[in-house]
């Protein structure tokens, strides 16, 4: 059964009975995230998140880490555009402990100075990382090419540069601010009764108070055109994409099985036209970045230099056929059937019942049982995919952004309209 709950101080919580379940998952989600920074502060959420598990009131950062582990326990967080969640996946006998651990990190937090300088090096090091892997650069050099100066655009991480002028006290000063009851998610997920899970709630969070902090993010304004960063490596890596839709969008499900037939499997579309056919790639995939208030709906792949050309056009082509032609009944059915086996297996893991509690309930507002997301999937129909294609792509509003060692300068619009 799914339950939904608010408590009085304005914290919603989510919680999934999963009987037979030997686990239990537990996320204390933060609505917050890259897109609520300012420029300067870029990255903050992501360093933020870090320092959690850095010492609190009542445990040091060794302590945190043994009180989970040494109950055979997992512990970990993360952070993306609009929220930041601290998670946690024990036995469903040591749910209270979980709580105890994550809303002591949530709420107790000192962000000891010596260790923030420690941590930011790990920090450092990360965006580093990030920035010796193609695959990102490519991916974080579209966002902010498509999504120009809007939030969406900033990278997670941050960057060298404002990570490295950070302090302590603006952190702890952003951590105060936007770490709200009424920014707040619990998303629970195993074997456990409602009403006791609702008891471990209220004892660790009940009295957790803090003034809102409203978030107001500019309207957007998606870029066309494309990009390049040069990196001496053996192949060209790029991201094609266009405007997509807010994560609420009823077209969202759509979208979805659009996707799975461009891209879900050995028999999709892009994998047998750029690998199977021309042996072009190794990987190649499409999906949806979809926020809150607008989205992103791109290609990734990567290839030798000397293929780029065909490449691209492979691209377009595929997209054009879709555009044009319409898919088949059978290409329907079968993205239809994947998307619910997909949704269906998620179901086995109590951590994935509990991210897309927390996703849901900050990103749209509610959460659907899993027969309900199953029953807008097969409700799509071919006009659906035909007319959502027209509306993403018949106005040619491509974006290209590429790194490897040859820059390319393509007319996305005009290689779109000359094919045949």
């Amino acid at each position: 059964m799914l339950y939904k709950e608010v408590l009085s101080n304005g914290v919603r919580v989510v919680i999934q009975e999963m009987p037979g379940v030997p686990s239990v998952s537990v996320g204390i989600w933060a609505e917050t995230g890259s897109s609520h920074e300012t420029p300067e502060l870029n990255g903050v959420s992501h360093f933020l998140e870090h320092m959690l598990f850095k010492g609190t009131t009542n445990r040091n950062a060794k302590e945190i880490a043994n009180a989970l582990e040494s109950v055979g326990g997992q512990m970990n967080a993360f952070t993306t555009k609009e929220y930041t969640c601290f998670y946690a996946k024990t036995l469903k006998e040591h749910l209270s402990l979980s709580m105890d651990v994550l809303s002591d990190m949530y709420l107790n937090s000192t962000i000891p100075e010596e260790e923030f300088v420690k941590e930011k090096g790990v920090v450092l090091e990360e965006v580093r990382m990030y920035e010796d892997s193609p695959d990102d650069v490519v991916t974080d050099q579209y966002a902010a090419a498509i999504y120009g100066d809007h939030p969406y655009g900033w990278p997670i991480i941050g960057t060298v540069e404002t990570v490295s002028a950070l302090t302590r006290d603006q952190m702890y000063a952003y951590y105060k601010e936007h770490y709200a009851p009424e920014h707040t998610v619990v998303s629970i997920a195993g074997d456990v009764d409602k009403e006791a899970a609702m008891e471990i709630v209220m004892k660790y969070l009940g009295k957790f108070q803090g003034a809102k902090k409203p978030i107001i993010l500019p309207e957007i304004s998606m870029k066309a055109g494309s990009c390049y960063q040069y990196k001496d490596i053996e192949q060209m890596h790029l991201c094609l994409g266009v405007p997509g839709l807010a994560a609420a969008d009823e077209r969202t499900y759509t979208l979805s099985v659009l996707s799975a037939i461009l891209s879900g499997g050995t028999c999709s579309r892009l994998f047998q036209a750029a690998r199977e056919e021309r042996g072009l790639t190794y990987t190649i995939y499409s999906y949806h970045a979809g926020y809150i208030h607008g989205g992103s709906f791109l290609i990734y792949t990567s290839t030798n230099p000397q293929n780029l050309d065909e490449m691209i056009a492979v691209i377009l082509e595929t997209l054009r056929d879709v555009l044009v032609e319409g898919v088949t009944e059978e290409e329907m059915s079968l993205a239809k059937e994947q998307l619910r086996c997909g949704m269906l297996m998620s179901t086995e893991n109590s951590a994935n019942v509990m991210s897309k509690l927390g996703k849901g309930e900050i990103v749209l507002g509610e959460v659907l049982p899993i027969s309900a997301l199953i029953e807008k999937v097969m409700a799509v129909t071919k006009e659906d995919v035909q007319n959502l294609a027209k509306d993403l792509f018949a106005d040619r509003k491509f974006m290209l952004s590429l790194v490897g060692p040859e820059e390319r300068q393509y007319d996305l619009a005009a290689m779109f309209d000359a094919l045949k």
